[in-house]
């Protein structure tokens, strides 16, 4: 295993602008509404000590802006006064944003488990709620705004634009753009030059004036990482796989269109028929893995795994079904709970019948309700999207009209997708000591079937300037494009300080990850 170090390849400076930016400032107050207080008069002394517990374990339970703090970020005064970063951000005050999707009253949200332990972002909602129409979450930058600024607990910990938002000045001169902070906080413009990352003149500069590693924020930098890394495609552990379901428990009987008795009817094919789900368990099963994203999952996000399955493959079907009709060349398909694989339009056949299977098994037991139940039609290297749980229809036409690879890839409505991806298994924060080594884990994705395969899994140690490359196929025996690539790795520091530790995936057509995931690592001595 050989790394190469290579100079990093600028891909943009693609920071959100506010209109970008407020339509998803993420589920962070579910949780927040006002705390109620008494204003009678008469309240006895002891409701009175009550009362003030009360507010106290308010203002305790979120972070004071005015409390300055440096938080991830190097503790220099700058990080401190006049940056505030440890108390900027959703994650400021709310560890874990899965924890707040859950509506106080009214439906329960789709996603109802994430694995790895991990924590939810602002950018695992984001990507969601960005299309606020059809197939995506509400546009929430209203509701998030009057719920911070009517909650007293937000108002106590001295809550205000800044807690949420960040300001850069990428373009001309007087060009300024107001963005969430989770936008912004790990690029090197943090603090005040825009376009320190492609600028090493400007970096020299910085460090001139006394600031370290010429970042304002003052991150360390590792040019030269002392690091072993391993990959695999490993099947995600069970207790690690997400749940979605494409509606709720409140508004759909979830076992009524999972139960066994629900048939599978294949239309547009030379004799169209239904199958029972007995028979299509009878038939013989491929046993293959595929790696399923949510095709909302955000950048570094973790709505992604490598699933064990097992089912009869599509066109095994359309045989016992007399072929297809002559000139077909789209397709859809609908579960018993009405999701379509793509509402809007047709697919491209390829796209639905190539390494398509129906799915009757996962790790080796039938399907549960959860887990799309009884059948669910999975699409090799399509988003989860395509995977139609509870499955109950495929239709094959000949059309005029249908969504090919290529749009699709392009197409940023209902929500931008991530054609490739990558994530830490780790939270940010996550200590290290120097001379000891730490392992760090996680994995790449990207949707083979209408973009490239992954082909180049990449490491920076010093804010995205150097890069330790892996090319997949040298790495992975018998590679298969259809799954997940995950990696552990061995990483010894060799100097005390706060990291940004960052990760790249490119494919075999140049697409990389939109920005590099990141993960805050502090070295100790």
């Amino acid at each position: 295993m050989k790394a190469v170090k290579t100079q990093s390849v600028s891909r943009g400076r693609a920071l959100a602008i506010v209109a970008a930016s407020m339509l998803a400032l993420t589920l962070v107050l579910w949780g927040c509404a006002p705390k109620a207080s008494s204003d009678d008069a008469d309240s006895t002394a002891s409701q009175s000590s009550e009362a003030t517990a009360d507010n106290n374990a308010a203002d305790s339970m979120y972070p004071k802006f005015t409390d300055r703090t440096a938080g991830l970020f190097p503790d220099t005064y700058f990080n401190e006064n006049y940056l505030n970063t440890g108390n900027r951000g959703c994650n400021a005050c709310h560890e874990n944003l899965f924890d707040k999707m859950v509506n106080k009253n009214g439906y329960t949200h789709i996603l109802s488990y994430v694995g790895y332990d991990k924590n939810g972002t602002y950018k695992d909602c984001e990507p969601c709620h960005r299309g606020h129409m059809t197939l995506t979450g509400p546009y929430l930058g209203d509701a998030m705004h009057a719920s911070h600024y009517s909650s007293e607990m937000f108002l106590e910990a001295d809550g205000n634009c800044w807690s949420c938002h960040a300001v850069n000045s990428d373009g001309e001169m007087g060009e300024y753009q107001f963005m969430l902070w989770e936008d912004y906080y790990d690029q090197a413009a943090l603090g005040g030059y825009p376009w320190l990352a492609d600028d090493e003149s400007t970096r020299a500069w910085v460090e001139s004036r006394g600031y370290a590693g010429g970042y304002l924020t003052e991150m360390a930098v590792d040019t030269d990482p002392q690091i072993e890394v391993s990959f695999a495609q490993d099947a995600t552990d069970a207790d690690d796989v997400f749940v979605v379901n494409n509606w709720g428990p409140d508004a759909i009987d979830l076992d009524a269109i999972s139960a066994d008795d629900n048939p599978l009817t294949i239309t547009g094919v030379n004799n169209p028929r239904t199958f029972t789900v007995e028979e299509i368990r009878a038939m013989p099963q491929v046993e293959f893995t595929a790696q399923q994203s949510c095709a909302t999952n955000g950048e570094g996000g973790a709505l992604m795994e490598n699933l064990p399955m097992a089912g009869v493959p599509l066109s095994y079907l359309v045989e016992q079904c007399g072929g297809l009709v002559e000139g077909t060349n789209a397709i859809n398909a609908a579960g018993n709970d009405g999701w379509a694989a793509f509402p809007p339009m047709d697919f491209q056949l390829e796209l639905l019948y190539e390494d398509t299977y129906v799915v009757t098994q996962m790790y080796g037991e039938n399907l549960t309700v959860n887990q799309g139940a009884p059948l669910m039609l999975v699409p090799c290297g399509m988003p989860g999207a395509q995977w139609v749980k509870h499955l109950g229809s495929i239709d094959f036409k000949v059309a005029d009209q249908f969504m090919d690879g290529p749009t699709y890839a392009a197409s940023t409505a209902p929500s931008p997708k991530i054609n490739v991806n990558g994530m830490w298994f780790q939270n940010d924060g996550i200590t290290a000591k120097v001379g000891e080594t730490i392992n760090l884990t996680g994995a790449c994705t990207s949707w083979a079937k209408f973009v490239g395969e992954l082909d180049t899994i990449r490491f920076s140690f010093d804010m995205g300037q150097n890069w330790v490359e892996y090319k997949v196929s040298e790495e992975v025996p018998d590679f298969d494009k259809y799954q997940w690539v995950n990696y552990s790795m061995d990483w010894t520091p060799t100097k005390a300080g706060k990291y940004q530790v960052k990760l790249d995936a490119v494919d075999t057509e140049g697409n990389h990850i939109t920005n590099p995931t990141t993960l805050f690592v502090t070295v100790e001595e």
